[in-house]
């Protein structure tokens, strides 16, 4: 009776197809439990290997393989069957499924002879052999991120699009009670695509099912010569991930909460009604998720058209390690008061991750940072990454050979250059980059390669902070004057000091090339003059007068005087400077020898007291070497 109640139930889901010849495609109604626990909704959710039966670009981002398999019985005598895997590669995510259902045991029937034909009596038929069916379907998956896809990684938003197509290979057979020619095979095609936008806390799907016409393959043939068409079936959908630690539109604790909703419609079935889907996935800890949803169908309304069914789902998923259970119990009004309960097994295994034994690239000359007077440097390093196919320095093409190793020259400009080495796979994804940064100085003609502070003089003077002569050249060995020394200071004046040209000072005029400098040095007490009343602008300033300058200008501290210099005796009137001066560094290049405070100060030591102060290293510091701004 099980056997004859189960057949009656596939005729009445099956009458508006079987009147339009309309082939059964098994792949749409047995996925796995998860889905059904869903409702079926999981069209833009698809993120697993449940997507080979409702949306292949959603095995895209996979990134282990995966299996799932369910089986049981309807009724316990209808069969139903599927299981798939899928394997990710280099060049794309590849997958193998089946879907199959299947009835026997059903005895053909005979009317009694005697009977009332307006109220005939039924008998088996022992002479006959059993009835049965089957309904197959192999599909072979492939899907694909865009951006891997060579000539459509240029799309807009290439990097936000997955893409995916399922082969479908059909195996039908009707069999017993002398069906002669019940074998059938047919071929469908399935296209999907997800669309992943900026939002992580949402996606979208898309799917068109058996979108062959059967002009161009997509029906099934029977051997009797009977055709029949799959309908297309077109599909959308979307998902929310209302709660989520990563890609959550809200966080609570552990909990994630996602909600889906599909609808399909049937473009080439005439009056076929559209149905909707929605589905929620409630996973209170990491071991469980809670499912429910609502699943629509289409049925016969009784009168011969067609109406809406809205079936009622609840699935739980248990996780352990890689392995995942889940069960779903299904409503169907064409069997009401009847269980229906689903159970799938899948595994996925994560792939181990891999070793980090450093950058994708590594540049390994010039170091970072490099300061040079050269016009062009070597640019040498090696690839890491065999996934790496090609790479290019700043745009421009590079060859690497097969240990890897590359080695180019290339030109610099005065001031700031950065150099970046990029390396792309097979698909054109960017894998990894390196960079080097070097800043080219700009020489004066007379500071000679190797000068002791040619640097720091080339340093300070791209930074506006000392100046040349008119004719280009620095005098190094050159003395410096009480007015130059004052214009030096105070044009490396960063803290908005008011300049006025009224020095005090009886020998220096407001007409003075220097008088604002002078005024503005000894307003802020960096100079004081002579008892006298006078400047001595042209005067040449001596070691001692030079360091007080410039100790008072950049804030150093005067310290109790500790014997650094043999000349110098405590109570010299410059000895709690130059210990001050000792403590921070400045005086380097004096250590180990004598002060001699009374000798005629050059440019070039200068340079090096200042480049030293914590005041003129932040100038740099903002600037030339900040190397973060390159």
């Amino acid at each position: 009776m099980k056997k004859l109640i189960a057949l009656l139930i596939l005729a009445v889901f099956a009458l508006p197809a079987v009147a339009q010849y309309v082939a059964q495609d098994p792949t749409r109604y047995i996925p796995n439990a998860k889905i059904l626990g869903l409702g079926k909704a999981y069209i833009g959710l698809a993120d697993d290997i449940g997507s080979i039966y409702t949306n292949p670009a959603g095995m895209a981002k996979v990134t282990g393989w995966q299996l799932t398999s369910m089986s049981g019985k309807f009724l316990d005598e209808y069969s139903y069957l599927s299981f798939s895997g899928l394997y990710p590669t280099d060049y794309g995510v590849i997958g193998l499924g089946f879907a199959g259902t299947s009835i026997s045991g059903a005895w053909a029937t005979t009317v009694e002879s005697q009977s009332d034909p307006d109220d005939p009596i039924y008998t088996i038929d022992l002479s006959q052999p059993q009835m049965g069916n089957y309904n197959n379907a192999v599909i072979l998956s492939y899907a694909n991120q865009l951006q891997k896809i060579s000539y459509l990684n240029q799309i807009p938003q290439a990097e936000n699009i997955s893409v995916g197509a399922n082969l479908k290979l059909f195996q039908v057979a009707l069999y017993g009670d002398g069906i002669v020619g019940g074998n059938a095979s047919g071929t469908e095609l399935d296209l999907g695509l997800k669309y992943f936008p900026p939002q992580k806390w949402m996606g979208f799907g898309v799917t068109v099912q058996n979108l062959l016409p059967m002009s161009m393959g997509g029906k099934l043939k029977y051997a009797s010569g009977h055709e029949e068409s799959y309908p297309a079936v077109f599909e959308a959908g979307s998902y929310i991930n209302l709660l989520g630690k990563k890609d959550g539109l809200r966080s609570f604790g552990d909990h994630e909460l996602k909600l889906a909703a599909d609808f399909d419609m049937h473009p080439t079935l005439k009056n076929y009604p559209m149905t909707w889907h929605v589905g929620a996935e409630w996973r209170p800890i990491t071991l469980l998720a809670l499912r429910a949803g609502i699943d629509q169908d289409a049925a016969g309304d009784g009168s011969g058209g067609l109406g809406v069914v809205s079936d009622s789902t609840y699935g739980v998923g248990l996780f352990f390690g890689g392995f995942r259970f889940d069960y779903a119990y299904h409503t169907f009004a064409g069997a009401p008061n009847v269980d229906n309960h689903f159970f799938s097994l899948s595994y996925a295994l994560k792939p181990k991750p891999e070793e980090v034994i450093g950058a994708p690239i590594v540049i390994t000359r010039p170091p970072d940072k490099l300061i040079t007077f050269e016009t062009s440097v070597a640019v040498a390093g090696k690839v890491i990454d065999q996934k790496i196919r090609r790479i290019m320095i700043n745009n421009a093409p590079l060859k690497f050979d097969l240990k890897g190793d590359f080695a180019t020259t290339v030109d610099l400009e005065i001031g700031k250059n950065k150099k970046t080495v990029d390396g792309w796979d097979d698909a054109n994804n960017k894998i990894g980059s390196a960079r080097v940064r070097i800043l080219r100085l700009k020489p004066f003609p007379d500071v000679e390669a190797g000068y002791w502070v040619r640097q720091p003089i080339s340093l300070l003077a791209m930074a506006n902070i000392i100046t040349g002569y008119p004719d280009g050249t620095f005098k190094p060995e050159g003395n410096i004057t009480r007015a130059e020394m004052c214009t030096l200071l105070m044009k490396s004046e960063t803290r908005n000091t008011k300049l006025e040209t009224n020095t005090k000072f009886k020998d220096v005029p407001a007409n003075h090339w220097a008088a604002k400098y002078i005024a503005g040095a000894a307003g802020m007490k960096v100079v004081l003059g002579y008892p006298d009343g006078t400047f001595r602008p042209k005067s040449n300033i001596t070691r001692a007068e030079g360091l007080a300058m410039i100790v008072r200008f950049t804030g150093i501290s005067q310290e109790a005087y500790l014997g650094q210099f043999p000349d110098i005796p405590t109570a010299h009137w410059a000895a709690p400077i130059i210990s001050g001066a000792f403590k921070a560094g400045v005086l380097q290049f004096l250590e180990n020898r004598s002060f001699e405070p009374q000798r005629l100060l050059t440019r070039a030591e200068t340079v090096e007291m200042l480049q030293r102060t914590r005041y003129i290293q932040s100038i740099l510091e903002k600037d030339l070497l900040n190397w973060e701004s390159y």
